[in-house]
This record gives structure tokens, sequence and C-alpha cells, in this order.
């Protein structure tokens, strides 16, 4: 029996909460033996919030020792590369203390990629990474002043050529592994898919949908940007403001950059530059009635979406540009709200909800089926 050290030295506070909660349950689901958990004391502390109420994890986390380090803080991008930086060097001694155990970093450190193979050509760890959003670095075109631009030109040769075969990457969908394979086919002996996993908790549902005498809440959850399709988000709102000014309000519930005082047809749930509470989110999610996710295709061909499943947490049907990702989730539960083709599509599926033209009531039933399915309680990963 092999003792497994989870090993995260890029979240601190809020970053990745969820996932991380969920993922290690996944790990304890996994295995039967003890687990390390090393990560930023903040890190571990957002864990302990979401999970202090979960009776059944409590009892399984007696088999987590949970060591806390302090890394760097600050999300500017110097910030960022700072504390890849640091983190690069943590993973590589911790690679070699823990040598003899299962290591699990849950995000891929590009700065710590150019030294996982030549590690593992000198030793035998098992060694597995996680693969969130960094993939579609690969795969984009920056600026070369852009930190991402380094981020992309250090992972590649990481991806060229063969892994050793022990190390696993964990790709967090099968729609992500196809896409992905197209280029790197010689990678797929090394690739594990499972589902994104989240931790649902009973939240009363709260949906005026179908109910013409009042206003229905259209939001945009998680962070926000630009590069994110934040400039149609702000159309939509101010298009149905004006229109439907006694019916139709929008959203924005996450991080953002924006001045407030510009869009006076949004409802901003936080201030710029702000990351909400767990509690105070999901208050906000939860009176939404519909959530909108306007990325293009090409966001979510390498990347998961968490935002999705605070959706399915809340059981709030969403209206999106068809992506392969979606797409993938809806092949998994049912059609869960809109999947739409072009923008102007977007309107009309807002016009007609609006107006109440649609039948709902289905996607609320298949809401409740993904519930169970993508539920990290029911998850295992075969080492």
């Amino acid at each position: 029996m092999k003792n497994t050290v989870v090993i995260d030295t890029f979240s601190i506070d809020g970053f990745h909460e969820v996932f991380n909660a969920s993922f290690l349950y996944v790990i304890l689901n996994s295995t039967i033996g003890p687990i390390t958990y090393v990560a930023d004391q903040s890190a571990i502390k957002a864990i302990h919030e979401l999970l202090k109420n979960d009776e059944r994890f409590q009892e399984a986390a007696r088999r987590v020792r949970f060591k806390s380090k302090t890394l760097p803080k600050g999300l500017s991008f110097y910030a960022i590369f700072i504390r890849y930086l640091y983190g690069a060097f943590l993973n590589i001694f911790y690679m070699f203390k823990y040598k003899d155990q299962r290591v699990i970093f849950p995000a891929l450190n590009p700065i710590f990629s150019i030294f996982i193979k030549p590690i593992l050509k000198i030793s035998n760890i098992e060694t597995y990474v996680v693969c969130h959003g960094e993939l579609g670095y690969l795969f984009s075109k920056f600026k070369t002043t852009s930190p991402l631009f380094w981020y992309s030109s250090l992972m590649e040769p990481f991806f060229k050529g063969k892994l050793p075969k022990n190390l696993k990457l964990i790709m967090l969908g099968e729609s992500i592994v196809q896409n992905f394979s197209v280029h790197y086919s010689h990678l797929v002996p090394n690739i594990l898919a499972i589902h994104h996993p989240y931790i649902f908790k009973d939240f009363p549902t709260q949906s005026k949908i179908n109910s013409t005498s009042t206003n229905i809440c259209f939001g945009w959850v998680g962070v926000a940007t630009a590069a994110k399709g934040f400039s149609f988000f702000n159309e939509i709102a101010l298009c149905f403001y004006r229109k439907y000014p006694h019916r139709f309000s929008a959203y924005l519930i996450g991080w953002h950059p924006f001045k407030i005082q510009d869009y006076p047809h949004i409802n901003f749930s936080s201030q710029p530059n702000v990351f909400l509470e767990r509690s105070e989110f999901d208050s906000s999610v939860s009176n939404l009635d519909y959530i909108l996710f306007l990325y293009d295709n090409e966001h979510y061909r390498y990347t998961a979406s968490g935002a999705i499943f605070d959706a399915i947490q809340h059981e709030k049907p969403i209206i999106a540009l068809r992506n392969d990702y979606f797409e993938s989730i809806f092949k998994s539960c049912g059609p869960i709200g809109f999947l739409c083709d072009t923008k102007e599509e977007i309107f009309q599926v807002i016009e007609a909800v609006l107006n109440d033209e649609i039948d709902v009531q289905q996607f609320f039933v298949n809401l409740k089926a993904a519930r169970s399915i993508f539920d990290s309680q029911h998850m295992k990963i075969i080492f």
C-alpha cells in the first residue's frame, strides 16, 4: 500500500477552493492509506471552511495530514510568476522528499514543467499532474511581452516527445482529452480522464421562471474579463435593460476589473478586484434564474468549466454559446439549458424566456441528475 502526497504550491486563499476540496474528496475515495496535503495555510483553511459541515468528509479526512507552507501572495502577473518560480523549487524538493510515495500535483506549474521529465528519468516516482486551463496556453498566440507567452514556451518541451510511464496527466473531461489528443496523440497512454469533481450542497432553489409578474435575473458567474466575453454580456444587459426594464435584470457575480459606475444596467456583486467569500458568492448565485456563458468554443476546447457546476449546484439553467465541453456535460445528464450557435441566437433565447414562450421544466430534472453524476463523492481514480 502506497501513501499519497498532494503538493499544491500555487493556490492561495479561495483560489480553486471548490476544485481543491472536491479533488481531495476524490483522492480519499481512491486510496486507503494516509495522505499528506502540502499547501499554503490560506488554501488549507479554505478547504476546511468548505467542508466543515460535511460529516462524511470529516470522517475520511482523519487520514489526511495537512502540512502548511507560506506562499508568495498576490494576483498580478509578477506575483503569479514569483509564486510559480518559488513553487517550482518547492515541488522539486517535495518530489525527492516523498519519492517513495504517490505524488499528485493539482495543477501544472509551467516553470516546474521543465524539471519533471529530467527528475523522472533518474527516479521512479509515481507522479500525477492535473491539467487545467494551462493546456490552452499551448494552442494560443500571445505577444512576446506577455507572461503567457513565456509560460507556453516553457511548457512546450514538456509535451513534446514521450512522457515517462510513471507520469500520468489527469484531464477533466473526455472532450478535453479528445481535443488534446488530436495534437498530442503520442501522450494518450499517459492520460487519465475524470469528470471535473464538485461537492454539491443543498440550497433552497429560488426560481421565478414562468411567472410573468416578476423580474427574471440573468447572471454572469465567475471571473469576468474582456477576454472572456464581457463586452457581449454588457451588450446583452444594455439591450434588455432598455427593452424590458421591469422584467430583466443582469448580475455579475465574481471577480472583475471594471468600474461599476460605467455600467448602471449591471448589478455587480462586488467591487473591482475583489474575490467574494464563498458564502456571499453562493447567496448571490441562488438569487439568479439563468446563468449566461458567453465564451467562444475555443475557450473550452482544453479547459473544464468550474462555473457550470455552480449552475448545477444551484439548479440554474444556463444560456451559453455552444462549445465542446458543455456539449459533453449535456451528453452526460441531458440538456440543462440552451446551447446557442450564434450570438443572435442568445438574444432570441433570452427574448423567448422573458416572454414566457419556453417550457424549461425538463432542465430542472436534468440539473438534479447532474448533481449525482458529477458529485465527487461518487468519483474515483484508478491508480
